[in-house]
């Protein structure tokens, strides 16, 4: 009898360690590109920031706005914020999903509470589910851009103040003003298949149908500007107050704000005076027509590598300087841009093209207000 519940209970143990492990087949699920929507139930008093995750088959991982660590002010340094990037790696085990993070050189870990073809929610901390849809787009060749120029103001706060401008053939000019790893003015060169990635990310957000200005209803936040550009003409601009416009929008802006940091940069040593303006509107009588600051940007990078000129031309529009500016005042009729200095010197550069008529910008002539 002994020996019978012997054989029974060997069988016993048989049986359990033959039993299979769910499958969970997340693997191909998860593949695309996920925006965070909302988490559930929501703690009060805590923030997510707009954020979103891309995975392929083969363990990348695409995070954006990216890895971020702020480098706090010392007496020689101001407060700074140091980027590490948006692309990682990531894996699957059993029911979990792993990332790896750029900053702690960890792998953070989530449960996979479900994921079909539209959702994917994710279980990071107990009893909270971070809730996220899957983007779908139909690109469109009519989207195309050959530059995209992105401008950050000031703040009441240490915010980075800085302007990049990214070119298709590879060309990128930067300036930074406060709060950044590097401050000055800078070139460097990107390849063709990094900007194919960055006009790619900006044509599924539909950026051409976006509105042109997103504001908040505080002060004392910052303003984003961003240009794009194509055959040399303005064909989009979006200002954004206080991260109001779309988040598939606001998640691509940052990471090319800091792209600065990723590159190898050669400092300009020989600036120009206007280049250090970040303000600039064309004046006619009490009318004028404003330009956001990463159309300045534009602007005044065009005129960098205008050709110096001795040919008159009838003056239409003045701006004038009364600030701490190398510059005093700039005339110009659009195409040809006589700039004055302190010392009562001048010289005009000849862009090649009326920047007014080329983007029309004579739809933007407005009165002059007491608050311009």
């Amino acid at each position: 009898m002994m020996k019978n519940y012997k054989y029974i209970f060997i069988l016993l143990l048989t049986l359990i360690s033959c039993e299979k492990k769910p499958t969970y087949n997340y693997g191909n699920k998860l593949i695309g590109e996920w925006i965070f929507e909302k988490e559930n139930p929501a703690r009060k008093n805590y923030f997510y920031t707009d954020f979103s995750y891309s995975f392929d088959k083969n363990g990348n991982c695409e995070s954006k706005p990216g890895y971020f660590k702020t480098k706090e002010k010392t007496e020689k340094e101001e407060r700074k914020t140091i980027f590490y990037g948006t692309k990682t790696k990531y894996k699957i085990e059993d029911d979990s999903l792993y990332i790896f993070n750029l900053i702690t050189n960890k792998w953070d870990a989530s449960k996979i509470v479900g994921v079909n073809t539209k959702k994917l929610k994710l279980n990071f901390k107990k009893n909270t589910i971070l809730e996220f849809s899957k983007i779908k787009y139909k690109e469109n060749q009519n989207e195309n851009f050959d530059k995209i120029i992105i401008s950050k103001s000031p703040c009441f706060g240490s915010c980075p103040i800085n302007d990049i401008e990214i070119n298709k053939n590879g060309n990128v000019n930067y300036s930074g003003s406060y709060y950044n790893s590097k401050n000055g003015f800078f070139k460097s060169k990107i390849s063709s298949n990094q900007f194919n990635e960055i006009e790619l990310s900006f044509k599924k957000t539909n950026y051409l149908n976006l509105k042109d200005k997103y504001s908040a209803n505080w002060t004392d936040d910052q303003e984003v500007s961003v240009t794009f550009v194509k055959d040399n003409k303005i064909i989009k601009s979006i200002t954004d107050y206080g991260r109001q416009s779309p988040k598939l929008f606001l998640i691509n802006l940052e990471p090319l704000t800091f792209l600065y940091q990723k590159l190898k940069l050669s400092e300009s040593k020989t600036i120009k005076d206007f280049q250090n303006i970040r303000y600039y509107r064309f004046q006619k009588g009490n009318q004028i027509i404003s330009l956001t600051t990463s159309e300045v940007f534009y602007l005044f990078n065009l005129l960098d590598n205008s050709k110096t000129t001795n040919k008159k031309f009838k003056t239409l529009y003045i701006t004038n300087y009364d600030v701490d500016f190398d510059v005093n005042k700039i005339e110009t009729d659009g195409r040809f841009y006589k700039i004055f200095s302190k010392d009562k010197s001048s010289r005009t550069l000849d862009l090649g093209f009326n920047f007014i008529e080329k983007n029309e910008l004579t739809k933007r002539l407005k009165l002059k207000t007491k608050y311009d």
